[in-house]
């Protein structure tokens, strides 16, 4: 009887271990995903409360781009009592900013949003 060999990707170490070497431009977006979440919990610092404490935790748990993208208004309204809100908008305005190239198109992106109100 033969014993069956593991099937090996590759010559990586990845390969040995039976998975996919990441994509090139998964570290990227990892980046640019990270940059997003740091300027919406640096939005909060210099605050504290239940409130400020539950927003920092769901940023920072959110698994995606897309999570990031729908707490926005959350993040607003959070905001909006601590510091008022045109400066909330203002924050939001600028965070939004930074979505720019990395969202499906199925959600459009922020430019095109902003010019269509």
């Amino acid at each position: 009887m033969r014993w069956n060999k593991p099937y090996v990707r590759g010559s990586s170490l990845h390969g040995l271990i039976g998975r996919d070497a990441p994509a090139s431009t998964a570290w990227v977006r990892d980046q640019q995903l990270e940059e997003v979440r740091r300027a919406m919990i640096g939005s909060l610092s210099g605050f504290s409360g239940c409130e400020v404490a539950r927003m920092n935790i769901r940023l920072r748990y959110a698994g995606d781009i897309e999570a990031l993208w729908y707490l926005r208004t959350d993040l607003q309204s959070t905001l909006a009592p601590l510091q008022g809100e045109p400066s909330a908008k203002n924050v939001i305005a600028q965070v939004t900013l930074l979505f720019q190239g990395l969202l499906p198109r199925a959600l459009g992106t922020p430019v095109a949003r902003a010019s269509a109100s």
